[in-house]
């Protein structure tokens, strides 16, 4: 099990989007077993991120991706 709190944090760092917006999300990118693992702590149906945040998640994503690969 994971010792990192993942999921609602209640803050807005960027301000509210909408009504619907939830607010921020801590969310951790690992692999194991072949698998990268995307974990949102709570069920997610939308979220948003500015394009440096996705660009973030993205090489998180690839780099965790390479390891597998690699064999570590």
């Amino acid at each position: 099990m994971s010792e990192h709190k993942f999921g609602a944090t209640g803050k807005y760092p960027r301000g509210k989007l909408h009504k619907y917006d939830e607010g921020e999300l801590q969310m951790g990118i690992a692999h194991d077993r072949n698998y990268v693992h995307i974990n949102f702590g709570k069920p997610v149906v939308w979220f948003s991120m500015s394009p440096e945040d996705t660009l973030k998640m993205a090489s998180m994503m690839v780099e965790h991706a390479m390891s597998i690969k690699r064999g570590k």
